[in-house]
């Protein structure tokens, strides 16, 4: 895991659409957050010297959960799916979605990507390897809680 939180403070403190705590989901205006969260990970990235091909509106990437394919200074190539929390910072959790209420798989255990970049605005970058992040849970070593009755719930 990759931890960037003093690298470009300016670059990571960009403004977001406004969203309070207690406003009902809008797909819109999550989707606008998503998008400014992604153009800031492409430009930290850039800044790296990271080359970046967005895949998001490709349907054979949408369906495996990848949002862009990087191209490393040194020619190797990975795929990501970005992910903005803007409550991470406020919270302290970060937010990981295993299930939806009707008990589905949701990205956290269907995204093919090679990489997860989560940005937290204000705050810093992650960089993680989904298999490690998924073992760690498999190991109970990460606490998971149901977002729809506030019970923990078993990460498998």
């Amino acid at each position: 895991m990759y931890n960037n939180n003093l690298h470009n403070k300016a670059e990571l403190s960009q403004q977001l659409p406004p969203l309070s705590q207690k406003q009902e989901y809008d797909f819109q205006t999550q989707k606008k957050v998503g998008k400014t969260g992604e153009a800031i990970v492409d430009k930290w990235l850039q800044i790296h010297g990271y080359r970046i091909e967005d895949v998001s509106d490709l349907p054979q990437y949408q369906k495996a959960g990848i949002d862009r394919r990087l191209i490393r200074p040194n020619g190797s190539t990975a795929t990501a799916e970005y992910k903005t929390d803007i409550k991470a910072k406020q919270t302290g959790n970060l937010f990981f979605e295993v299930f939806d209420d009707r008990n589905r798989p949701c990205w956290g255990w269907t995204s093919q990507a090679d990489l997860w970049i989560f940005f937290i605005p204000q705050q810093e970058i992650l960089v993680v390897e989904p298999g490690k992040f998924r073992l760690l849970g498999t190991r109970g070593q990460i606490k998971y809680q149901s977002k729809w009755d506030n019970r923990d719930i078993p990460f498998w």
